[in-house]
């Protein structure tokens, strides 16, 4: 089970004791935001760098078309994950299928015995957080994959709904304004209002440790 964290998910565990103990859980949780590194130097754990998916996605392509390792894609607005398929069998890749995210409870035993039959060796699961880690966490023993991983907003920027930021916006922390901006009505709110909050909550953490 691998996921990400950034400033708006750190928010959200602040709120949220049942994510924060799903994070702790989690066998892998990488830096996905510039500010989540700055804010562990500045408390004196640092990182060693910034990871996100799409910065190594090339290199990650290679590796899974030359060892065959296939893909199963869980999330999003059907259009945006059908076509982020399409743009990874472009690429090479072997991906078993593809759903939405938008299924109810009644629906949820059919997603996951679509993805057990289908028994791809990496479940990519692309929601909003929290939702993407709680459903992962409470049906990994279900499914019959080798990793779970929680990718956030990948498929909106491999079906092109969204730009990746260049690498010196991220390098530099801003790339939550470069997407903001994109979709402002969304995300930018968010960003706005969330960097804020991140800030306040990173400064009083390091008050308390003075």
């Amino acid at each position: 089970f691998i996921t990400y964290l950034n400033a708006h998910c750190i928010n959200i565990s602040f709120a949220d004791a049942e994510y924060l103990k799903i994070l702790q859980a989690a066998d892998l949780v990488y830096a996905g935001g510039q500010g989540v590194v700055w804010a562990a130097r500045f408390l004196g754990n640092p990182l060693p760098e910034r990871v996100n998916i799409l910065d190594f996605f090339d290199i990650l392509t290679r590796e899974l078309r030359e060892r065959k390792i296939t893909i199963y894609l869980l999330g999003g607005a059907l259009d945006v994950v059908r076509r982020a398929e399409e743009r990874l069998k472009d690429k090479g890749l072997k991906i078993m299928g593809s759903r939405d995210g938008f299924f109810d409870k009644r629906e949820e035993r059919e997603v996951i015995q679509e993805i057990n039959a289908l028994r791809p060796d990496i479940l990519m699961v692309g929601m909003n957080v929290p939702k993407q880690e709680k459903w992962i966490y409470y049906h990994l023993n279900e499914l019959d994959v080798n990793l779970c991983w929680a990718v956030g907003g990948v498929f909106d920027l491999l079906a092109g709904r969204l730009k990746k930021a260049p690498n010196w916006i991220s390098a530099c922390g801003l790339e939550w304004l470069y997407l903001g901006l994109q979709n402002p009505r969304r995300l930018l709110k968010r960003y706005l209002f969330g960097n804020f909050l991140f800030i306040y909550r990173i400064l009083k953490c390091k008050l308390k440790k003075i």
